[in-house]
């Protein structure tokens, strides 16, 4: 399946603007600076950490000032690859942790969820139960970052809800009263069998419910991720690098 990144003519221009806000706050900016044609936005931050972001065409470089002085170098945009990031930081490579995210978003209500009254959880204990389960990678990719609120755990039907296997979980967090950060994971020995897609979609419909726009973050080399994204109806518009300091 191919990932057309930072097509952003398939996703609703309105939501984008609204979008381009939120990442506008996150990383400092004045809240109109990515509605522009501009190519690229440069802006200087008081530490050593780097954020390059790609958003419907759009490059931002938020960094220190060398760094944003080494972008203007540099050809092309940010790709869903580490290439463009590490001729950014070159021989200091070595002193930066990099993360790389594909971005996508959703904007729709979807309906079908292919299981017949499914047993919900809004438990976290369902939550921790699963994560026990899962590896750690697995665990720090999904819930790395707190997920606030709004947990939706599939539970197998098989026992009473007290003692119920937790299948799969998705719940999400706030990002400047705008975006739904979305969190997904799956028990290792129930995957590919729709849970994911079931919780998935429970909580991407309440975070659309609550006037939020979902944000779908995935490793771009997470093809399981980014199709489970592309079944909910997410749209992916672009990629965000961060670079920073190894402690």
């Amino acid at each position: 399946m191919d990932f057309p990144l930072f097509d952003a003519g398939r996703f609703d221009s309105h939501k984008l603007d609204i979008v381009r806000l939120a990442w506008c706050r996150q990383l400092g900016l004045d809240d109109t600076a990515l509605d522009t044609d501009a190519d690229r936005v440069e802006h200087l931050v008081s530490t050593d950490n780097i954020t390059v972001l790609l958003l419907a065409g759009t490059t931002v470089i938020a960094g220190p000032s060398w760094a944003v002085d080494a972008s203007r170098s540099i050809t092309g945009r940010p790709g869903a690859d580490r290439t463009w990031m590490s001729s950014l930081l070159g021989d200091r490579s070595a002193h930066y942790e990099i993360g790389t995210h594909s971005l996508a978003y959703g904007s729709d209500i979807g309906h079908s969820i292919d299981v017949h009254d499914p047993l919900i959880s809004h438990d976290a204990v369902h939550v921790r139960n699963l994560a026990a389960k899962c590896d750690d990678a697995d665990v720090a990719e999904a819930f790395g970052e707190s997920v606030s609120r709004n947990w939706f755990t599939l539970l197998g039907d098989d026992r009473p809800a007290d003692s119920a296997h937790s299948l799969a979980s998705a719940g999400y967090s706030e990002e400047q009263l705008i975006l739904a950060d979305m969190r997904v994971l799956t028990d290792p020995d129930h995957r590919r069998r729709g849970h994911a897609q079931v919780v998935g979609r429970l909580a991407t419909n309440d975070a659309i419910d609550e006037g939020l726009i979902p944000q779908w973050r995935s490793r771009p080399e997470n093809s399981i991720a980014r199709r489970l994204a592309a079944r909910l109806g997410y749209t992916e518009i672009g990629v965000c690098h961060t670079a920073a300091v190894r402690p």
